[in-house]
């Protein structure tokens, strides 16, 4: 159990269980504290808008969506916070066994700060924020009684490192922010909480274009892949059908889309297996079999129709074309007259709309993407059948 003591400097400030080891040059200890421990123990970062000490520059909105992600979420979860401290405020006495021995790395360590020794955040000051501002927010809130007493009865881990120099702890917040992000296709698998992600996974297991044809290894689809896109291209791909290419899906809007999943499967799957094979005999072949995956590699290089961002492009535009309650075989059927060949660049209907340069470049730009998506829409208003 954690105990806080306030006090003067001669005072432990806290006492509590810890596990020491060493990591390089310096001992480090880990604990856990209680969030309402957390709040009054480490110092609140107030001027947001400079990197101080080890920190980078604060970001609201980043402590806002934790905050937000605490109040919303019971089955919520932090990571560990990265503490240093000045070696000479910490003391640590070994715990004994049942015969009374010493347990070595195990044991009790007390911590005494003052206006010298202070504990430094150098990873966590996000957390930080957000936990001081959910338990304000909460404590004021009407009918939150119970979700307050929850989260102040939560604990987080703390790693503690005996180091009180700033140019170190930045050292330290470097390297430890090295570590390799999560990839974009592994978000897409795991996150079961975003309904686009949820629609990606059910497509690419129930679709007849799409199945055994997304990549799930990787964010990109090789040169000599049968895939035609990757799991994630396909979340956003689904995303722009339904909302725009350059628009946000909001929290809300995503929690309505999760509670009717079976609506949104059903027009992905529409897309998927009826428009893009309608307005592309590049799409319409791999359904009727008369090109197997095999095929998909070598025909790559010869048409622009198995390149992921023209696929997201086809999808934008179907949703532009709906916004303007147009007759969507009016839109497949100038797609599927529109030359995508890769060997007549000059007669490409992607070149002509700036997206594909004079040597076979897709450009994959927000700006240019948005522009190809309203000028195939605005030439296939205009054309005639």
């Amino acid at each position: 159990m954690v105990l806080s003591v306030p006090g003067m400097a001669n005072q432990y400030s806290l006492r509590t269980p810890a596990h020491r080891f060493r990591q390089g040059p310096r001992d480090v200890y880990t604990f856990v504290l209680d969030l309402p421990t957390l709040d009054g123990l480490l110092p609140q970062r107030v001027d947001e808008d400079i990197v101080k000490e080890a920190n980078r520059r604060l970001t609201p909105s980043h402590a806002r969506n934790i905050q937000s992600y605490l109040s919303d979420r019971s089955d919520w979860l932090l990571g560990s916070m990265l503490l240093g401290v000045a070696p000479d405020a910490l003391e640590f006495t070994s715990g004994k066994d049942e015969d009374g021995h010493d347990v070595g790395n195990f044991g009790e360590l007390r911590i005494r700060t003052n206006r010298i020794n202070t504990l430094r955040i150098f990873d966590g000051q996000h957390r930080r924020r957000a936990i001081a501002d959910v338990l304000e927010e909460l404590d004021g809130a009407t009918g939150a009684s119970d979700q307050l007493a929850s989260l102040q009865n939560s604990s987080v881990p703390i790693v503690l490192y005996a180091e009180q120099d700033t140019k170190a702890l930045r050292q330290m917040f470097a390297d430890a922010s090295k570590t390799k992000p999560i990839e974009s296709n592994t978000v897409t698998l795991f996150d079961k909480r975003e309904a686009f992600n949820l629609a990606a996974v059910w497509l690419a297991d129930n679709s007849d274009l799409f199945g055994g044809r997304v990549e799930k290894e990787r964010t990109t689809v090789q040169g000599n892949s049968q895939c035609l896109v990757s799991i994630n291209q396909l979340a956003k791909t689904l995303k722009t059908l339904e909302f725009g290419y350059k628009s946000r899906v909001s929290k809300d809007r995503n929690e309505e889309l999760m509670q009717d999943l079976e609506s949104l499967y059903d027009r992905c799957l529409a897309w998927a297996d009826d428009f893009l094979p309608a307005a592309r005999s590049e799409f319409n072949d791999l359904l009727t079999g008369d090109l197997d995956n095999e095929e998909i590699p070598r025909l790559r290089p010869q048409t622009f129709a198995y390149n992921s961002t023209v696929i997201r492009v086809m999808a934008g535009c179907l949703f532009e074309w709906r916004d303007k309650n147009l007759d969507d075989s009016l839109l497949t059927k100038f797609l599927s007259s529109a030359s995508l060949d890769r060997k007549n660049i000059a007669g490409n209907l992607l070149t002509e709309s700036g997206m594909v340069t004079a040597n076979g470049t897709v450009l994959a730009s927000n700006p240019i993407v948005m522009q190809a998506i309203n000028y195939i829409v605005k030439k296939a208003q205009g054309a005639s059948f």
